[in-house]
């Protein structure tokens, strides 16, 4: 029986400790680039409804326990 022939594999090209790239024009391009505006849009536009989600599981868990309300209100 003979034995795959084995290759040593390729470093990436990035370095440093989070990977960045060794020049800024090497980063993202313009598109994929996020700012900070950008999260805090995305943050404010998602607390509605990930908000709902959470109290209506905690809702369905009382439910669940027979407790309908909470009692610290």
């Amino acid at each position: 029986m003979r034995a795959a022939p084995v290759q040593a594999a390729r470093k990436p090209a990035r370095t440093g400790p989070a990977g960045s790239a060794d020049s800024p024009s090497e980063e993202a391009p313009a598109a994929n680039r996020v700012t900070a505006a950008d999260i805090e849009e995305l943050a404010r536009r998602l607390l509605d409804p990930v908000s709902r989600l959470i109290r209506a599981d905690m809702r369905r868990g009382r439910e669940r326990t027979g407790r309908l309300y909470d009692g610290r209100r």
